[in-house]
């Protein structure tokens, strides 16, 4: 999970409704929001409508923050929540086959970033909304299962899933 690490001067700036100190908050974190919304969204548009919700709730809301040093995690939450909320009736969280998985322990391959989002860009949208808060935000699987409406075994479930896709995606794109 990516930390950004915000000046405390800056953070009482936002906090004080200083347009410039917003502006330059959103210019630190507008990334790393972004980012988060895409990869849960596979859409563009979407990931964009979510980064702007993200930032008018942030700003009217930053005076409840009780924690100021919590900012970025604060952020990142407001943006998964809109990206589930945009997204709800995406997510489909499959049945799991309970087979074991015959490449489980083959996986040995070099790969890149790119071929990892793009495999991870093709995951069913319950996966990777599960892959996503857990694997790379770093969300507890209670947190996550919360946030989506589902279960705490259904959350683990869909992340193993979810990386037994991936394994398999990963292989098939390293052979063509």
């Amino acid at each position: 999970m990516t930390q950004i690490q915000l000046d405390s001067e800056l953070i009482e700036q936002v906090i004080a409704q200083d347009r410039k100190a917003q502006f330059q908050l959103f210019e630190l974190t507008k990334r790393m929001i972004y980012s988060l919304a895409y990869r849960m969204l596979n859409d563009e548009d979407l990931a964009h409508d979510v980064l702007q919700e993200t930032y008018v709730e942030v700003f009217q809301k930053i005076r409840s923050l009780k924690h100021p040093e919590a900012l970025p995690s604060w952020m990142k939450t407001i943006a998964a929540r809109k990206a589930i909320k945009v997204a709800k009736n995406q997510f489909e969280f499959e049945k799991i086959d309970q087979h074991p998985d015959p490449l489980e322990n083959q996986f040995d391959s070099w790969f890149d970033g790119e071929l990892l989002d793009q495999a991870i860009r093709e995951l069913p949208p319950g996966a990777r909304a599960v892959f996503m808060l857990v694997t790379v935000e770093g969300y507890p699987h209670s947190e996550a299962a919360n946030l989506l409406g589902i279960s705490e075994s259904t959350s683990k479930s869909q992340l193993h899933y979810a990386k037994r896709l991936l394994k398999t995606r990963i292989q098939n794109l390293l052979r063509v």
